[in-house]
């Protein structure tokens, strides 16, 4: 019934550039089926189609964004003909040798197909971990608008990059960021240290301390950078660093930096730590999504910081944490870039694997400005117009 139904409308569907690859794109909406599903997407060839599985999923084919669609609830799915003929029609279904143009200088640069372009007259804003800090430089000297390279803060608060300390790490703070954004600054998240100074666990200080002036000061200008940077810009990149998190169950807040010891011995039941599984980081992220795109479309690079975890709170091997911690935000990285049309995976996580620990300093963390400078450009050589 569902196989005759789909094939009546074929002769009312779009074709694209295969009559037996892909047949209509969105936002193009059909109805079958007694629950009025949508679909949206594609639907194979005559003859190519099975209806099996409750699935959906999206996919990039040919730099647009295309969903494999629910059919009265149904996914239809590719045979194993169809699937190895696209196979072979792919240039890099194979793992690239030294030979391979993919490799240079003993890193792998994969090839991947941006769905959207950087305009070098538009404003491209950035959160995330220090990663976000290499790309802000990259763009500043192409041209581009970069909101959050105008924040600056002495090296006595936070030393490095003069907005080191927009640095967000996980992403329950990297949500609330955007939550806090043009709202007053509160002062949740403040935990006095003595001497009338403060630690301000929402921002990346290394725990060093300031008035508890400064501190509204410094939050009040983020909430404003955050509004007005957001406002202008139609792009966004989201560095992901880690799962692991402290939460402040008092004020309901994920916090960027580990409580002050004393404080978390004084309070024992007021902080828990959380490792975030799939479900958990796929929930913040997709609600970060959603509201960066309530008010305009805004397209999205989320990216997997490269970046080793340096200490880890869950026991065991710091090692094995960093493995689970990068595994968890790749898988929802890659669901996340299939489910929204407006975002994309851009792979510097993997580019850094590729080339082993060389790619990373001596203290086999930081990865090397000569390597990062590789993956911005490979990056930006695909996105940048």
């Amino acid at each position: 019934m569902l196989a005759a139904q789909i094939g009546a409308l074929r002769a009312s569907l779009m074709l694209c550039q295969d009559a037996d690859d892909l047949l209509f794109r969105e936002p193009l909406s059909l109805y079958l089926g007694a629950d009025a599903n949508p679909i949206r997407g594609i639907i194979p060839g005559a003859g190519q189609s099975a209806v099996d599985n409750q699935y959906i999923t999206t996919i990039n084919y040919r730099s647009n964004a295309w969903r494999i669609i629910r059919v009265g609830g149904s996914l239809m799915k590719l045979n194993g003909f169809d699937v190895f003929r696209r196979t072979l029609r792919n240039k890099f279904r194979k793992y690239p040798d030294q030979k391979d143009p993919r490799y240079r200088n003993h890193i792998i640069l994969p090839h991947f197909e941006p769905s959207f372009h950087i305009s070098r007259q538009s404003s491209v804003f950035t959160i995330g971990s220090c990663f976000a800090r290499e790309i802000e430089g990259y763009l500043l000297r192409q041209g581009v608008a970069v909101p959050t390279s105008r924040f600056t803060a002495p090296p006595e608060e936070a030393p490095g990059y003069a907005n080191r300390i927009l640095n967000q790490y996980n992403p329950g703070t990297m949500l609330q960021c955007i939550d806090f954004a043009g709202q007053p600054a509160v002062d949740c998240g403040l935990y006095e240290v003595g001497d009338g100074q403060v630690q301000d666990c929402l921002l990346a200080t290394g725990g060093r301390p300031v008035s508890r002036a400064r501190a509204m000061e410094r939050r009040a200008q983020i909430n404003t950078l955050y509004a007005e940077g957001l406002q202008a810009s139609d792009t966004v990149v989201i560095t992901l660093g880690l799962i692991e998190a402290w939460y402040d169950r008092e004020t309901g807040l994920f916090l960027n930096e580990l409580p002050p010891p004393k404080k978390l011995k004084a309070q024992k039941s007021r902080f828990e730590f959380k490792r975030m599984n799939v479900h958990d980081v796929e929930k913040i992220v997709a609600e970060m999504i959603e509201k960066l795109s309530n008010d305009r479309r805004r397209n999205i690079i989320l990216t997997v910081s490269p970046v080793p975890l340096q200490t880890t709170f869950s026991g065991g091997d710091a090692v094995v944490a960093n493995a689970y911690s990068k595994s968890i935000l790749r898988v929802v990285v890659e669901t996340m870039s299939k489910q929204f049309p407006n975002v994309d995976y851009f792979p510097s996580y993997e580019i850094v694997t590729t080339a082993g620990l060389r790619a990373l300093g001596p203290d086999n963390i930081h990865v090397r400005p000569a390597v990062v400078g590789e993956i911005v450009k490979h990056m930006m050589s695909g996105y940048l117009k």
